[in-house]
């Protein structure tokens, strides 16, 4: 997976805060039910994942706390939702995943045609638009897909035998976990506003013929 550096992503992160702070992301917010307190503790925490250590845990595996800090996130707002949204989200998670191994292995890398890095974000908010317009869904999605797709690279790599260091959550992974989860919600909500006022558009349209 492509790198993106980390300054790149604490500060779309912090821009995100500001205008939180500022109001502007509002509804966008309310689209995910959640408060302005917890966003911005939720976009702390996503922040400071990029000073957390990368722990040795044997057999040339080593993990980044940073992104154990995501996959809480994605649990809090897995659990803080009801069971049917948390289903899709989770449906809508592997089938991120799943979309971002196959054009990963099937799209030539060079010219990239769809950019590893940010592919998770423009799948989940794609399918989380479609499959029930879940703003939360789409967050999740772009958390979690990352990391199954991370983790489906991590497999195959034991299934060769290939024996190099492995790092769950490396410097770009990370970096692409944190970036994706925000393209996906402002995907689905530029596809929802998009929509509104098609179908505002044709409903001025009838309204305007029945009154002749």
């Amino acid at each position: 997976m492509n790198q993106i550096q980390p300054f790149t992503s604490v500060f779309l992160l912090a821009l995100v805060s500001i205008l939180i702070f500022l109001g502007l992301g509002q509804r966008v917010l309310d689209r995910m039910r959640l408060t302005d307190t917890a966003a911005l503790l939720i976009l702390a925490a996503m922040i400071a994942g990029h000073f957390f250590p990368t722990i040795n845990l044997g057999l040339h595996l080593r993990v980044n706390l940073g992104s154990v800090a995501l996959l809480g996130i994605a649990a809090y707002l897995l659990l803080t939702t009801s069971p049917r949204e948390s289903a899709s989200a989770l449906g809508i998670s592997l089938a991120t995943a799943l979309l971002v191994v196959i054009t990963d292995k099937v799209l030539p890398p060079d010219p990239g045609l769809l950019d590893p890095v940010f592919s998770a974000g423009i799948f989940a908010g794609l399918l989380a638009y479609l499959w029930n317009r879940s703003r939360r869904g789409a967050f999740i999605a772009g958390i979690l897909g990352v990391f199954l797709a991370d983790l489906v690279a991590f497999i195959q790599l034991l299934v060769q035998g290939i024996n190099q260091p492995i790092v769950l959550g490396s410097g770009g992974m990370f970096s692409s976990a944190v970036i994706c989860p925000f393209l996906a919600v402002f995907i689905a909500e530029v596809i929802g506003e998009v929509r509104e006022f098609l179908h505002k558009g044709t409903l001025t349209e009838q309204g305007g013929d029945d009154s002749e």
